[in-house]
Parts: C-alpha cells; structure tokens; sequence
C-alpha cells in the first residue's frame, strides 16, 4: 500500500527504498507474529495507558539526571536507570500496539496509517520544540570566556534525553489512543484438533 499522502509520485520513487520499505513490513509482520501471544492482559485501552504512565515516569528519571549533570557525575545512575527503564516500556509498547508507530505503509491498513502519520507528525514537532532547549543553552555558555566541561558535558546528555523523549513520543500516542480490542481478538485459538489416531479410536468407539 502506498502512501496517500505522499508528495512523491510512485515511478519517481527509488526501487531501493521500495524494496526496503517492503522488507520493513516483512520485519514488523514477523515482530508482531513472534509477540502474538505475549501481554495478552495489557492489549486493552488501560493496559495501554498504564504503560505510557510507566513510560513517562522513566522518562522524567533520566531527564532528572541529565540536570543533575550539569554539577555532578553521579547523574549516571538515574540517567541509566530512567533510559533503560524507558527502551523496556517502549519494547513493551510495541507489542501492545502492534508496533503501529514504527511501521512501513505497506503494512497498515487506512485507520492505521492516519494513526501513525498524525503521531509521527507530533513527534516532529516535539524534537522540534524539545531541541531548542539544548541548542539556547549552548548559545549561552558560548558568550562566556571561560566555559566548565561539565556544563558542556550535562548539556550534552540533556540534549540525548530531550531526543530520546521525542523518539519514543509516537508510540506513546498511539498507545494512549488505543481502543478495547474486540473479546474474540483476545481469544487464543485452540491447538489442532483431534490428531488421525484420535479420529480412529472415536470412529471404532461409535461402531
């Protein structure tokens, strides 16, 4: 499926990049198979919820200790604790929403692709804003003779949480806009049926 919104023409496409986007969608169909069974009890608009709850939590973590880097080196460890924290939450994320954020449009169908292009559209505007805020503070620490590495060094890894927020933002839309699936998509389908020897005993048994 192509997309609708897209201002390049089909032919004017590189057949590299189709050919890439293509084995992307491949990509996320296998991510979602080999998850198909896995936070079953989280695929519902409150799990979902939670989980960007959780992930926002992570996140205010890290970025408390990308401030306390600016003065000390022990930013490190709720700077580690929040980053992990949030690249689990956001792993968890995928598998709840089926991954809809990071997916190719050959794979989504109209509902999906509107869901995706507006989050990611959002995100955009976030980094946008988001980088700003690192970029002011080096235009600062630039009029200065004299600038302290640390500062420099705390502005830095500000300027990694601040991305690392806008990255993960999509997915955490489209989790928070999930609906309650249908009761029979919960349903884990039944193991094979009876096997041939099965079938035989109860054919003997009803002669």
């Amino acid at each position: 499926m192509r997309d609708p919104h897209s201002a390049i023409p089909e032919e004017a496409t590189p057949a590299l990049w189709r050919r890439y986007d293509n084995w992307r969608a491949e990509r996320h169909l296998r991510f979602n198979a080999r998850h198909a069974g896995r936070l079953r009890s989280w695929r519902t608009r409150r799990g979902a919820r939670r989980l960007v709850l959780l992930q926002i939590v992570s996140l205010l973590v890290a970025l408390a200790g990308a401030v306390m880097a600016f003065s000390t080196y022990w930013f490190a460890v709720p700077f580690a604790v929040g980053l992990i924290g949030s690249v689990a939450t956001q792993y968890a994320l995928r598998i709840v929403t089926g991954s809809v954020a990071d997916t190719p449009v050959p794979a989504l169908d109209e509902i999906q692709l509107a869901q995706r292009n507006s989050a990611r559209s959002i995100g955009f505007v976030a980094v946008y804003v988001l980088m700003f805020i690192p970029y002011a503070i080096l235009i600062v620490l630039g009029s200065r003779d004299d600038v302290p590495g640390q500062l420099v060094y705390g502005t830095a890894v500000l300027l990694i949480t601040l991305l690392v927020c806008g990255i993960v933002l999509p997915t955490m839309l489209t989790a928070w806009w999930m609906n309650d699936p249908d009761p029979e998509d919960l349903i884990v389908p039944e193991s094979a049926s009876s096997t041939p020897t099965d079938t035989t005993d109860t054919e003997r048994s009803q002669r």
